[in-house]
């Protein structure tokens, strides 16, 4: 990724290649042993509750204006709230720390112009020397939060460094709302094409979660991702040397019509769903867990709470990007649903 990048802007982001993301093993094991504590099934399951409550009440808020931007009002704010708070960033840094990260996943497309390589460098630096900060905090006074634990946490004999501490957390901070927002945004497009489901959706916590996998196998946030061969081998017959990077289509994966019965059709029901969503493999996404229980809880409180959705299509705008394609703006209206009727 680093060597599309201009000479003096890859050595600026040069501590990317800590990230658990793109680590190869033997780093990739240590980091994500140390990393993936924070995520445990547990820790994950006791946040269950906050979430529901801060779902139920953007829903709310939303419904009780009429509608508005789903993304900015409702796809943005959950992830950002909870990643947020797991990373122990203060309400009042929270803005800001989202802007430099809108900026910083930049660097995850294949091709950026300058101006845009000089916005994600400038964005890594800010956020750089917020999380120094921070670690040094809690370095002197720890809590419960994920910087906490990974500036305490040590696995066979081994701690983070203070760079690999930062590099991760900004990947954190990005993958913990970025790609969590975009399936929430395709979430809202497909309730609002698909108001047939909603009683199921509201009455039955598993045919929900169902939805949202759906929704991830057909409009996941991550389109494409990148891997290296790590030996000389042949895909359909084109010969790849190793080292050679492949860009693979996790969109059309996950259409495949030999894995899946009419696999371009909406089937919310659909099991077993073998979809490429969260990745697969040693690089899985570790984050899927609470990103499927923050989808799965804004959704029911969607499709409980709004009657009458209507999207503008027109006004809908598109992420210009190649990687995380997803909606950036969906204006909806609605009007509050009465309790019940679902």
């Amino acid at each position: 990724m680093l060597n599309s990048l201009s000479p003096e802007l890859r050595e600026v982001l040069a501590p990317v290649a800590s990230w658990v993301l793109y680590a190869d093993p033997p780093e990739h094991p240590r980091l994500r042993s140390l990393l993936a504590s924070a995520f445990s099934p547990r820790h994950i399951s006791n946040l269950q509750s906050t979430i529901v409550r801060a779902a139920d009440a953007l829903v709310s808020e939303f419904a009780a204006r009429g509608g508005g931007d789903a993304v900015a009002e409702l796809a943005e704010p959950l992830p950002v709230h909870t990643i947020s708070s797991l990373l122990g960033i203060p309400r009042a840094d929270r803005a800001g720390i989202k802007a430099s990260s809108d900026e910083v996943v930049l660097i995850a497309e294949p091709q950026l112009t300058y101006h845009q390589e000089r916005l994600a460098a400038s964005a890594w630096e800010r956020l750089a020397r917020y999380f120094e900060g921070l670690i040094e905090e809690r370095r002197a006074r720890p809590g419960e939060d994920i910087v906490s634990g990974l500036v305490q946490a040590e696995a066979q004999g081994e701690r983070l460094t203070d760079e690999e501490i930062v590099a991760n957390c900004i990947a954190l901070l990005v993958g913990g709302h970025e790609t969590t927002s975009g399936l929430m945004s395709s979430l809202f497009l497909a309730a609002a094409a698909h108001p047939e489901h909603r009683a199921a959706v509201v009455n039955d916590q598993a045919f929900a979660a169902s939805f949202v996998e759906e929704v991830l196998r057909l409009d996941g946030p991550s389109k494409i991702t990148a891997r290296a061969a790590i030996e000389d081998t042949e895909v359909f017959g084109i010969p790849v040397a190793a080292g050679q990077r492949l860009v693979l289509l996790q969109a059309s994966a996950n259409r495949d019509p030999e894995v899946f019965e009419a696999a371009s059709e909406f089937w919310p029901d659909r099991a077993p769903n073998r979809h490429l969503g969260f990745g697969h493999g040693p690089h899985a996404c570790f984050g899927a867990a609470l990103a499927r229980m923050q989808a799965t809880a804004l959704l029911r409180a969607f499709m409980r709470d709004l009657d009458s959705l209507s999207v503008d299509l027109a006004g809908v705008v598109w992420k210009p990007s190649q990687v995380l394609r997803s909606a950036a703006r969906v204006p909806m209206s609605s009007k509050p649903a009465r309790r019940g009727a679902a």
